[in-house]
């Protein structure tokens, strides 16, 4: 770069590019007008001035610059250079492909260009050019980790696994032997599980287009070793490399994964025990046994299977007495009495603490015949032998007081949920005469009354409730989120800026509570608060304030595009800190970004 140049100002085109590259961009641009009055056409400087300006927030003038310099010395890699930069800065990804691509025909083996051009073929997927030129890294610099691990990754995105595993084996194999160092353990372990998964992949990969529901499991397992016979590879792999894995928790979820795929169940029941001693309240575990002993199925189970699952659960009860998850799981697959004796025995102690997600967590079991009328009964019971006796049924005990009060509150909530919503409402009203200083009570009322159809009585429950408990975000936004649906706009909030008077929904003014002083509008959308925008641009549209209402559902389409660019700075860091696992579910989660129901709500609002 400014080779062109005397020493002098070649030693001032050096610290052009250190002060662009320190943030320093006053003393870049004294350095680049200095030669720029010696050589007023000199190319490479008019670009790293305008380069230099664009970081300053002075776009046209960078452009011309930066087109002055192209113009002026087409034939500099580093002009197409910039002009690539210039562009990404902008977001012009493909037109800085281009840019690039005519600097790498200048200097085809220059590595800062390489690497940005990968950069920008893995953020617009353009895995073909993108395995190429992590090829093309590997081969100038092979002693450098990155490239290796770029040109694995790179062929895993291009669905070609198994050369992936086949390069990171090549990469191993250039290491010595007692690699890694101590201050590299964790990255070499994560390298590791990710080839492993990688071997996992490539196998599974091969049933693609086959009818899984119409192929019994045996036959799964069978197919895959017929076909790849990589799991019992990838299997060997974790127990030789387990000294080098760090993670542990990780290397048995993996180790586990692959048994059961190699309908090695026994084994990986007994790892799935050892997963639960660590953690007996993970859901993912307590499945996994089930399926290891032969008791998990979609469509039901028998009663005989039933009755086993029942004893699983009570031994994994008495091994792990503190854990709720082997308590609450049994409610789904148990029927009739047996049911009801264990909702029983999980509803009481929740009761007597006083757990207001009581009702949330068993929610789902109204999704199951009959299931709500047993919970209904077993609950007006303890709530009758409450009142009577101030304890529970069969028990000589008395219970605090607050448990009836938890009990109105159950059962507000399941009337609610039923649609009875004159029950649901003397049920509350009975809790909040029992003990009117509960937060969660006026939630919950607020919660029926807007079920019932009465969107302003919501809204003022939910005030009443937020004014208990200023400092509580969520019971906030609550609040907020019954007054948008109630249209709720006053004119009382003006505020005077200039000769503007602005008219301030009640909804924004309780929300920017929690938001920081100064802009707060513009806070509200710097933290991509999408349920608020959601909101409020269906307020404005049952209004008809339709210019507000589009501005707000464009405003969550933006946090989409910021959520597709904020992975660019990903793809070298995850390489450089071998954080490759998910790094891959990232850019998987990226591809099926626009699916989510926050788009698909914005993107409604907007048409309409």
């Amino acid at each position: 770069m400014g080779a062109s140049l005397p020493p002098k100002e070649a030693n001032l085109f050096k610290l052009i590019v250190k002060s662009y590259e320190s943030k320093q961009y006053k003393k870049g641009l004294k350095a680049a007008d200095a030669i720029l009055k010696k050589f007023p056409d000199h190319g490479e400087t008019l670009s790293m001035k305008g380069l230099t300006l664009n970081c300053m927030d002075r776009k046209s003038e960078a452009y011309d610059l930066v087109r002055l310099g192209l113009k002026n010395d087409l034939k500099s890699h580093v002009c197409w250079h910039v002009y690539g930069l210039l562009y990404r800065s902008d977001r012009e990804y493909r037109e800085a492909i281009k840019c690039y691509r005519n600097a790498l025909r200048i200097d085809p083996d220059n590595i800062e260009i390489l690497r940005d051009l990968s950069l920008l073929q893995a953020q617009m997927r353009d895995l073909t050019g993108f395995v190429e030129t992590r090829q093309q890294l590997l081969s100038l610099k092979p002693n450098h980790r990155m490239n290796w691990i770029g040109f694995a990754v790179a062929h895993h995105l291009n669905s070609n696994g198994s050369k992936a595993v086949e390069i990171l084996e090549a990469y191993e194999g250039t290491l010595e032997d007692d690699y890694p160092p101590d201050n590299e353990r964790c990255e070499h372990g994560e390298m590791l599980l990710y080839k492993i998964t990688e071997q996992v992949v490539e196998v599974v990969s091969v049933l693609e287009g086959k009818t899984l529901q119409e192929i019994s499991l045996m036959e799964i397992e069978i197919s895959l070793l017929e076909e790849c016979g990589s799991l019992e590879r990838a299997l060997e792999e974790l127990h030789k490399k387990e000294s080098k894995i760090v993670d542990k928790l990780t290397l048995k979820e993996q180790e586990v994964s692959l048994l059961v795929k190699l309908g090695r169940l026994e084994e990986g029941a007994e790892v799935y025990r050892a997963l639960l001693s660590i953690n007996p309240d993970n859901y993912r575990y307590c499945e996994g046994l089930q399926k290891c002993v032969g008791l998990y199925s979609e469509n039901g189970l028998s009663s005989s299977d039933i009755d086993q699952l029942d004893a699983l659960y009570k031994s994994l009860g008495q091994q792990y007495t503190w854990s709720s998850a082997v308590k609450r799981i049994p409610l789904d697959f148990l029927q009739g009495d047996k049911f009801h004796e264990a909702a029983d025995n999980y509803i009481r102690p929740l009761l007597t603490k006083g757990v207001p997600s009581l009702f949330s967590d068993l929610s789902p079991l109204y999704n199951h015949p009959g299931k709500a009328d047993i919970l209904e009964k077993l609950i007006l019971e303890l709530e009758n032998s409450l009142r009577i006796s101030g304890g529970y049924p069969g028990r000589p005990e008395k219970e605090p007081p607050s448990t009836l009060m938890w009990t109105l509150f159950f059962l507000a909530q399941h009337y609610d949920r039923r649609g009875q919503y004159d029950v649901a409402l003397s049920k509350i009203d009975e809790a909040i005469g029992h003990t009117p200083t509960v937060i969660d009570l006026y939630s919950v009322k607020s919660r029926i009354m807007k079920h019932a159809g009465d969107l302003p009585a919501a809204a003022t429950l939910a005030d009443e409730a937020r004014c208990m408990d200023l400092a509580d975000r969520y019971i906030n936004s609550e609040c907020v989120k019954r007054m948008l649906q109630a249209d709720q706009v006053v004119c009382a909030c003006c505020a005077l800026y200039g000769n503007l008077f602005l008219k301030v929904a009640l909804a924004e003014k309780t929300a920017v509570l929690f938001t920081k002083d100064g802009d707060q509008h513009n806070n509200l959308h710097d933290m991509q608060c999408m349920w608020y925008e959601l909101a409020s641009g269906e307020s404005y549209f049952r209004q008809g304030d339709l210019g507000p209402a589009l501005k707000k559902f464009l405003a969550v389409e933006k946090h989409y595009a910021d959520i597709t660019e904020d992975q660019f700075d990903f793809h070298s860091y995850c390489l450089r800190k071998m954080t490759l696992r998910a790094y891959v579910a990232m850019l998987k989660f990226q591809d099926r970004l626009h699916s989510h129901a926050y788009f698909h709500k914005a993107a409604s609002g907007a048409i309409r």
